[in-house]
């Protein structure tokens, strides 16, 4: 299925005026099923670039394309973190890929990248992004997944270690393999900063900031009303009851498989 598939026209074009404020580019990855060298839906491919996703026509063509698994990732850079292409989301490495929505900073205000005591391999971290706090919190993944975990596991690892030294930071993600696909609510709970919900007032989004951290999560179905899958989202654009979202809860891991799209829930 296609983004607009999943979505429809009205909550796409909604999903893509969100770049309004998530402005600092956007990027997506498109994945056919797994080990299927038989699919007929187009092939894998993925797309970055600095410019906001309400400015790129690319937005339009790329939500029409049909595919087995798909992350699109509307890019607020942190403050001080480059709006270069290095830092485009999402992230890819090991054939794991990764989208992440939080600013990993101490309460020094220090930023994880600053911060050269922090245990990470850092030969990892050159090869996704020098630049990016969230490079080092997929660093962390990929060593876990390294030394054999499943990537739910690597995952739920991750968001432990990450809180040892930054415990009031989000740790929101989506994140892909071959085998899985792990969406996490990892917030430190409590109001949204208001320095958020002020830039989503000034551009006439009033209140649409008010659950920044918040991640929703609806059945994919057919006409039949037969289970095809799972999508998870950041707040931001209209995700209604009535339209079967949930909401996925502070501290929550949701684990989908790639190659049945059953999927559950799990406190982290």
């Amino acid at each position: 299925m296609s983004l607009k598939d999943v979505l429809g026209e009205t909550d796409t074009a909604d999903f893509r005026r969100l770049s309004e404020i998530h402005r600092d580019g956007w990027g997506l990855s498109l994945k056919g099923f797994p080990d299927d060298g038989t699919s007929q839906l187009s092939e894998d491919r993925t797309y970055h670039t600095t410019v906001a996703a309400y400015l790129d026509p690319m937005f339009t063509a790329l939500a029409d394309i049909p595919t087995q698994s798909a992350l699109w990732h509307l890019r607020w850079g942190s403050p001080g973190i480059a709006g270069i292409m290095e830092n485009q989301q999402p992230f890819a490495l090991d054939d794991i890929e990764f989208m992440h929505n939080g600013n990993i900073v101490g309460s020094d205000g220090v930023n994880v990248l600053d911060n050269p005591d922090f245990e990470v391999d850092r030969d990892i971290v050159k090869s996704v992004s020098v630049h990016s706090d969230s490079a080092i919190f997929f660093a962390v993944i990929i060593g876990y997944t390294r030394q054999g975990m499943k990537l739910s596991d690597a995952v739920l690892h991750a968001v432990a270690k990450m809180r040892e030294t930054y415990p009031a930071s989000s740790y929101n993600c989506i994140v892909r393999d071959a085998e899985e696909m792990v969406a996490v609510e990892a917030g430190r709970g409590g109001k949204t900063s208001p320095v958020i919900t002020d830039f989503y007032n000034d551009y006439g989004w009033t209140g649409q900031g008010d659950d920044y951290r918040a991640m929703r999560f609806r059945d994919i179905r057919d006409e039949q009303n037969h289970g095809l899958g799972v999508l998870v989202a950041s707040s931001g654009f209209r995700q209604d009851a009535d339209d079967g979202w949930l909401e996925m809860g502070n501290n929550t891991m949701l684990v989908a498989s790639r190659r049945t799209g059953r999927y559950s829930l799990r406190s982290l």
